[in-house]
């Protein structure tokens, strides 16, 4: 059975039991930031689980794109261990519990998938007496396949009851797959807690009963539910009757893809075999990452990323892969998770060009680590030092993604040896890390009631009448004072939210800011600043301006009407830009951000290049081409199978529900989008890009202005230009020409100076040579030279550099800032003589540092005081170095 039919089929199995089928989540969480990706397919139901906010349903069923890191390590090793993959879910949130629970699930493996029931065991923790007795009694699952193991292994979370955290747990119940006596460790007591191959978990049941309290005391919840995960590949394994993940139908083209990059052959070495099994796995992962609008960084999200791909390419180069590779599995990956994903055909040229990126970025960071492995190899042969300890392999690899094993082949090289266990134990600290950071667990249920949470659970949400109306007649019923209800508020509160029954107002959203206003009632105004939304529920945030506010108050609700105007006119516009991008650039640019305001547009957009002059000058004549054909702005409500169909532009890592708002603009642009907008395109007037720059790699940012905005930065510029023409003394209309008249007479006045300092310094130079002392094997200058900046100083080098066994240290003291300069003649840097070396010395003593080469260093320091004696102890070192090639 393909994955496709699988997860087909759980879906519309739990869809026919009365659930309420649920989009994945985005892998960024789309309400929770406390968690970098998406772990499980119980994140975005958190409210539920709580029993705060709005309940859309009480039985639900999904399958969610998930990612962790917390066993990185172990992916390509094991059979089943991924970062990225499917986790197929039924939860209940306080409406069935265990007994629906065990029965849909036995009867779906049993009926749906076939599966012989002999082949299934199950776990369930080791006082859950109802689990058992439903397992044992109703379904009929003999004792000798019913496991009881301890609160480690099925609780949730583990060991919750002794370990914490307080909040929501509960026991749990496993389903195994039995692959028989002849796969695994072949003991005739194994058991689903062996670490052999032979039992597979497919399926976990959590039963959300209790409430943990201090001291370990289980109290009942008023609410219980059931949260359940399949893991979709290892389902797949057992029904295509294959012993790893990696050999199902969803991975098998992809490890063929990676044979035919790299050359090497899958099943013939266990070694070459989990590396290709790691690039597999890290290749999808990314892809589905960078689908869901993250990028590669050095930090949070992006950071993982980066991780990620370069382990990958890593593997790669040690199987045979040569120059960027990852870049081209991207479409077989797309291909073959086409069918739930389609989006990543439509990015599968954006997504490759990121990797591609990535991959060349990773290329120059291993010729930098090269360099950084070599300075470590001088400095232990320095210090006679033969192994590299774990600490340093470790920042190499974590630092500048240098592989371990990479390290390990050029010590050997070089007579080194590397401290692999040592590495070993800061990667398992790493992961501990990693495992804390993005652990599940029950600390995603630990955050307190929020206001609004508790206003959520009283008050239906509020009606927006925004797309029609500016105003309308309404009521308040809620209101928030820091962070508590309350049931009125006056002028003395400096900060307020009014929830209202409906509102005209935008809550903030999709990167359009939230409207601002008034609001007004008997004996009260309220000015709104902003408006935000959450739970359902759009927060009118402002101050009193008079009088008192009550709840249930009658009151008129009205928005800035022209902000408004202003904010629809860029919101239209950005979808022109986009479209002007798209068309000018090519179709691998994506919207990666917006800002949508009143006075400007700020629009970040996928492309690997600045933009040159005349392509932003083409958008621009796009955009406004556009809005001079004055095409009509519409809106629809449409399915988002219907969206996808008809070509409709879904936005980077955005994630939406079953029904979805389409604009559109005349034939030329058509995208989801929530915001408001003009009815037709020709109330923008006129569109202007004020800037286009670099935000992350692959991404740019274009800053642009409409309507009346845009022509006030046509006044300005021209006001910029009158200004040139008074400082020049020239009309507009000369400018290029006089400014180059300006430039060239000022490189010939430079030039001139230059001349004459040169010929200054080197005269001078010239009278300290009379300074010269000479030593046994070289001749020393050190001079204090008080007045002379850097540069003086260094034109002072330069009138002495023919001269050979020389080596000069000046010093100067300069409006109270001292600086070193030091210089040694070629012949004497054979020797081994280093300007850095001496500079440094003498530099502690004005409390400085600095650096350079063997032949030229320079350093700056605090402490002018301490001037003269720097140059005691730089002429102090030469004599010592002196007469130790005397002694030779």
């Amino acid at each position: 059975m393909k994955t496709d039919e699988i997860r087909e089929r759980y879906l519309e199995y739990f869809r026919k039991n009365e659930h309420t089928l649920v989009v994945s989540d985005s892998l960024v969480p789309t309400n929770d930031p406390s968690l970098l990706f998406t772990g499980a397919g119980m994140n975005q139901f958190k409210d539920s689980f709580l029993g705060t906010g709005k309940k859309e349903c009480t039985r639900a069923v999904s399958c969610q794109k998930c990612l962790r890191t917390g066993d990185i390590e172990n992916v390509g090793r094991t059979a089943a261990h991924h970062t990225f993959f499917e986790m197929l879910g039924n939860f209940s949130f306080g409406d069935y519990f265990k007994r629906e629970a065990i029965r849909w699930a036995w009867d779906f493996l049993v009926t749906q998938m076939q599966i012989p029931p002999e082949r299934l065991s199950i776990s369930v923790y080791e006082d859950d007496e109802e689990a058992y007795a439903i397992w044992a009694d109703e379904v009929g699952v003999p004792a000798a396949r019913i496991y009881r193991f301890n609160a480690k292994e099925n609780f949730w979370p583990a060991n919750a009851v002794e370990d914490g955290p307080n909040g929501p747990c509960g026991p749990c119940s496993e389903i195994f797959y039995d692959h028989g006596e002849s796969t695994g460790c072949g003991r005739s007591d194994c058991d689903p807690s062996c670490d052999c191959d032979r039992f597979v978990e497919i399926w976990n049941l959590v039963f959300t009963q209790f409430e943990r309290l201090d001291g370990g005391v289980l109290t009942d919840l008023p609410q219980k539910n059931i949260d359940t995960g399949m893991g979709l590949e290892r389902m797949a394994a057992v029904m295509q009757g294959k012993p790893s993940n990696f050999e199902i139908d969803i991975f098998e083209p992809v490890i063929d893809e990676i044979c035919r990059l790299t050359g090497g052959r899958y099943g013939r070495d266990k070694g070459t075999d989990s590396r290709m099994r790691r690039i597999a796995d890290h290749a999808r992962a990314a892809v589905f990452v960078i689908s869901d609008g993250v990028l590669p960084a050095n930090e949070g999200r992006g950071y993982v990323l980066r991780r990620l791909l370069r382990r990958a390419v890593s593997d790669g180069i040690a199987v045979g892969a040569e120059g960027a590779f990852l870049y081209r599995m991207v479409p077989v990956i797309a291909d073959v998770m086409k069918v739930p994903y389609p989006e990543l055909v439509a990015r599968r040229e954006n997504i490759a060009r990121q990797i591609k990126a990535e991959e060349e970025r990773f290329g120059e960071t291993l010729a930098a680590g090269g360099e950084m492995i070599e300075d470590l190899f001088a400095r232990m042969e320095a210090k006679d030092r033969k192994v590299v300890s774990g600490d340093e392999a470790f920042r190499l690899y974590d630092t500048y993604g240098y592989p371990l094993e990479f390290l390990v082949e050029r010590a050997a090289a070089r007579g080194f040896q590397v401290d692999a266990a040592g590495f070993e134990n800061e990667m398992s600290a790493q992961r501990e890390r990693a495992r804390s950071a993005s652990k599940i667990a029950g600390d995603i249920f630990a955050a307190a009631k929020s206001p609004v949470h508790d206003l959520a659970s009283k008050v239906p949400s509020t009606r927006f009448v925004g797309y029609e109306k500016t105003r309308v007649e309404t009521k308040v019923v809620g209101i928030i004072k820091g962070d508590s209800l309350a049931d009125e508020a006056g002028e003395a509160d400096e900060q307020v939210a009014l929830v209202l029954e409906a509102s005209p107002f935008y809550a903030e959203s999709g990167g359009q800011v939230g409207d601002m206003g008034v609001i007004r009632g008997d004996g009260f105004v309220f000015e709104v600043a902003d408006t935000h939304k959450g739970e359902g529920l759009f927060l009118h945030v402002g101050r009193l301006e008079r009088g008192r506010v009550m709840t249930g108050a009658a009151v008129v609700a009205e928005i800035d009407f022209q902000r408004r105007l202003d904010i629809m006119r860029n919101h239209t516009a950005t979808h022109l830009l986009h479209y002007g991008l798209r068309k000018r650039l090519g179709t691998h640019v994506e919207q990666a951000g917006s800002l949508v305001a009143p006075e400007r547009l700020r629009f970040d957009f996928t492309h690997f290049q600045a933009m040159r002059k005349e392509e932003i000058r083409d958008v621009e004549h796009i955009v406004n081409g556009v809005i001079a054909d004055n095409l009509p702005v519409s809106t629809c409500q449409t399915s988002l199978e219907e969206a996808r169909k008809d070509g409709v532009i879904a936005l980077f890592g955005e994630k939406y529900g079953e029904t979805v708002r389409v604009v559109r603009v005349g034939e030329v642009s058509a995208e989801l989008c929530g915001g408001t907008h003009l009815d037709r395109a020709g109330s923008i007037g006129f569109f202007k890009i004020i800037s286009e720059e670099s935000v992350a790699g692959g991404v740019r940012r274009i800053t642009a202005v409409t309507g009346a905005a845009a022509l006030e930065e046509v006044h300005r510029l021209e006001d910029r230009l009158d200004e040139i023409s008074d400082v020049l003394d020239a009309p507009r209309a000369r400018l290029v020409e006089r400014s180059r008249e300006v430039v060239g007479e000022a490189k010939r006045l430079r030039k001139e100076i230059e001349g004459a300092a040169a010929s200054k310094a080197s005269s001078a130079a010239k009278d300290l040579l009379s300074s010269v002392v000479d030593l046994a094997h070289m001749r020393v200058l050190v001079k204090r030279v008080d007045g002379l900046g850097a540069n003086d100083l260094r034109r002072l080098l330069d009138g002495l550099k023919g001269e050979d066994g020389l080596v000069t240290v000046l010093g100067s003291v300069t409006n109270g800032k001292p600086f070193l300069i030091g210089r040694v003649s070629a012949d004497l840097v054979g020797e081994g003589l280093s300007a850095a070396a001496i500079v440094k010395e003498a530099a502690a003593e004005i409390e400085g540092g600095g650096g350079g080469r063997p032949e030229m260093a320079q350093a700056g320091g605090k402490d002018a005081s301490g001037m003269d004696r720097a140059l005691e102890k730089a002429l102090g070192a030469l004599k010592t170095a002196d007469g130790g090639m005397s002694g030779g």
